[in-house]
């Protein structure tokens, strides 16, 4: 039984796709086709059930995809043992949230990838929903993202930390210098990140409980030109802290003072329910934890 047919079974299980396994191992498609025949005629077993261009796991691949998953950990386990450097290597998949795409944070990725040259990332930006579901399609292998915490999900936090949503409005605006009340605020012009953003929704969500509805909107997809634009006047914005700290630390913007409401987020790093980690991906969750904890 060969690991490389078993870690294309892998990839197919987490895609559901032949097509995709194929891209992300680089190989013809025809040659995971043959690989899972061959894994299957090993095992005595069908792994997935075939009808069309849709392919979902059989009970037999439901059974065997543990055993999988310990086999390729076990594998990873004996190379960084015996390995002559134990240098991490490899190719990975990223996915990450605008937000912390473009904050100071994306620094210890950077780090991290020049303290270990042969590993080669894909990142992918998108909303926290999205990336969730990316993680369990295994689009991506681990995920970094604002969200609430939510016990008893089928992801595995690797690392979780309180990151506080600021309002935030120019530095001449009548409400950056006194307390206000969250109503005194609907009225206003508002520059809000797209639909789907978790603290968004959650503002709207907030704001329906009380009778109160955002009056006048304007949709950018970055945080960094929602935060240009509200350092001209247009508008105000929510946007979680580490996003505007620069900016409120230069000056350009000021934050609100909002006397009786507050968004509470985490900054969360996590990984698929039970699937293995690679021993990178376990190394850039760690460094990345690190740089916040040092920062906290």
């Amino acid at each position: 039984m060969e690991l490389r047919n078993i870690k294309t079974f892998i990839h197919v299980a987490e895609t559901n796709s032949f097509t995709v396994a194929a891209l992300r191992e680089n190989y013809a498609q025809s040659t995971v086709t043959q690989q899972i025949q061959m894994l299957e005629r090993e095992l005595g077993a069908s792994l997935f059930i075939r009808a069309g261009r849709r392919i979902t796991l059989s009970s037999a691949g439901r059974a065997f995809l543990p055993y999988a998953y310990r086999m390729a950990a076990l594998e990873q386990e004996t190379l960084m043992q015996f390995c002559s450097t134990g240098e991490p290597e490899g190719e990975f998949f990223l996915g990450i949230i605008e937000t912390i795409a473009t904050s100071r944070y994306m620094q210890r990725v950077g780090m991290f990838l020049r303290k270990y040259p042969k590993v080669r990332l894909h990142v992918a930006n998108d909303t926290a929903p999205h990336l969730r579901k990316a993680l369990v399609h295994g689009d991506i292998d681990i995920a970094i993202l604002f969200d609430p915490y939510q016990e008893g999900d089928s992801l595995r936090v690797l690392h979780r930390s309180p990151s506080p949503v600021e309002f935030i409005a120019a530095i001449d605006s009548p409400f950056a210098h006194r307390p206000v009340q969250l109503h005194e605020l609907v009225d206003s012009t508002w520059v809000l990140t797209q639909r789907g953003t978790n603290y968004r929704k959650k503002l709207e969500e907030d704001l329906a409980e009380r009778g109160l509805y955002l009056r006048d909107r304007v949709e950018i997809g970055t945080s960094k030109t929602i935060i240009d634009f509200v350092a001209a006047g247009l508008g105000l914005s929510i946007l979680p802290a580490v996003a505007v700290a620069d900016a409120v630390r230069e000056g350009r913007i000021a934050v609100v003072h909002v006397e009786d409401y507050e968004i509470a987020m985490q900054l969360q790093i996590l990984a698929a329910g039970e699937r293995w980690l690679p021993h990178p991906l376990a190394l850039l969750a760690e460094d990345f934890a690190a740089g916040l904890e040092e920062e906290g």
